[in-house]
């Protein structure tokens, strides 16, 4: 028994695309949950009141909005401080990385006495970590900006007050009436005007200087940090697997000597527009003589008939030259130059849709542990595993024959159904990411690690051992005993 006076918050935060609009439900993250009552259950059952608070955020698959998630979490878990004995947070999947990175923002195991911390424990499930950094450039540029903005402030309010006290006739320290004149009716219109015009993009500027700060400041390493995330996944997570194979992916959309062999067919219709050009050239100048257009007098038909024969002599010459400089500057430069900075670029936004960069942060690193603080990893295997894959075929087979005869029969509409299968919930269902919570051993996995935090017991330590007993081969169990 612990003793406690007042209950501990278990702050639920959910995934990518998983979010809700109240706060009771049947979904893992709601207080009307099975997850939310098992816990709570297993939690009272070793003297730990408990009470599950869900976090709600967009859930969008976007860098930013999980930032903004991150800091709304942080905020929060604040206020909670003082309403509940501890703050422990559960993420799932997205949701581990915004619950991470409020743990960053809160400084969470770098403060002096773990009585001050504001989170308790940390645990994830089935999350994909990914780690954040920002460029020099980028970092340059913030921090200028940050000065910018700053230095602005003091010079908009004297500014302000200097407009105010002449328009109010009080210009007695400044010198405003020799600069602007004597005020009018509409001055004071254009004061305000003035003062709210300027002041409104300050206060954008400086939150987006503030936000920026926050970016390039944080902490990046976890050395001296008592905390410790628990993370919990299975090895064919879709989420986690999916990240990790994009990331991993030999993309090069640019392969070598691609913008040298590409440049051929243009190089050719550079050449061929050269030579009609030029061989036009002697009949189009004669053509702006007879009409007074210019002054030249040199050219009469004789230096036309020689000149365009000429030109037309030289002609193969004209092409080779036109089509080697083309292939000089449009393909052998760009090959050189260009084509890794494309490659780069193209490949960074191909990995950023599944990613969901939105920003200028190069976002990716994919892990199955914190990249900010030290990892306790448990990955499920053996029976347990395999019963939540078994669970999520059985799921898909059901969902596949729902929409069988729509995919596959000719003269169905495809593209509608597959909308709908996309936006069913038996996809969401089907997916051994999101079976995590239907498995007691893992209710019972983050119950005892929650409670342990709690009292300082060793639970987790016991039901850790029990489920890694029923992963490991039997032959191996006997020789344990």
């Amino acid at each position: 028994m612990t003793g406690q006076t007042k209950p501990i918050a278990v702050v639920t935060v959910h995934g990518t695309n998983d979010t809700a609009e109240k706060l009771e439900g049947e979904k893992w993250f709601q207080k009307g949950s099975h997850f939310a009552q098992a816990l709570t259950g297993r939690l009272a059952a070793r003297g730990v009141n408990a009470e599950i608070v869900p976090f709600l955020w967009s859930g969008a698959n976007s860098a930013s909005e999980r930032e903004k998630g991150a800091e709304k979490l942080a905020s929060a878990i604040k206020h909670l401080g003082g309403r509940y004995a501890g703050v422990h947070l559960v993420g799932h999947s997205h949701g581990g990385n915004v619950a991470n990175d409020a743990a960053l923002l809160l400084r969470w195991g770098r403060r002096r006495g773990r009585g001050k911390e504001n989170i308790a424990s940390l645990t994830t499930i089935g999350t994909p970590f990914l780690n954040s950094s920002t460029g020099a450039l980028q970092s340059l540029g913030g921090l200028l900006f940050l000065a910018i903005t700053v230095i602005s402030i003091p010079l908009y309010l004297l500014s302000s007050v200097m407009l105010l006290m002449w328009v109010s006739g009080n210009d007695e320290f400044f010198t405003m009436a020799e600069v602007f004149g004597e005020p009018t009716q509409g001055s004071w219109l254009a004061v305000w005007l003035c003062i709210l015009g300027v002041g409104v993009p300050l206060w954008l500027m400086l939150g987006l200087a503030t936000r920026g700060l926050r970016r390039i400041m944080r902490p990046r390493g976890v050395a001296g940090a008592r905390a410790r995330v628990f993370s919990i996944w299975h090895g064919n997570d879709e989420a986690i697997s999916f990240l990790q194979k994009i990331e991993g992916l030999p993309l090069e959309p640019f392969p070598s000597g691609s913008m040298l062999r590409g440049s051929r067919a243009s190089a050719i219709s550079f050449g061929v527009m050269a030579v009609i050009l030029t061989c036009a050239a002697p009949a189009s100048i004669m053509s702006l003589r007879a009409v007074n257009l210019i002054a030249a007098p040199w050219a009469t038909s004789e230096w036309l008939w020689t000149t365009t024969l000429a030109l037309l002599f030289f002609a193969p010459v004209i092409f080779a030259l036109a089509y080697l400089l083309y292939r000089l500057f449009a393909g052998l430069f760009a090959e050189m130059l260009a084509r890794r900075r494309l490659n780069d670029w193209i490949v960074g936004v191909l990995r950023g849709v599944a990613f969901g960069r939105d920003g200028d942060q190069a976002i990716g690193q994919v892990r199955t542990g914190s990249h900010t603080h030290a990892t306790q990893e448990l990955r499920i295997d053996g029976p347990v595993a395999e019963r939540m894959q078994a669970g999520a075929q059985v799921a898909a087979g059901k969902l596949i024959e729902q929409y069988r005869w729509a995919l596959f029969s000719v003269g169905s509409d495809s593209n509608s159904s597959l909308a709908n299968l996309a936006n069913d919930a038996m996809t969401w269902n089907s997916l051994i990411h999101t079976t995590y919570f239907d498995q007691p051993e893992v209710v019972e996995l983050i119950a005892d690690y929650i409670g342990d935090a709690v009292d300082g017991g060793a639970a987790h330590t016991a039901a850790r051992d029990r489920l890694q007993a029923a992963q490991a081969p039997p032959e191996a169990a006997a020789a344990a005993e």
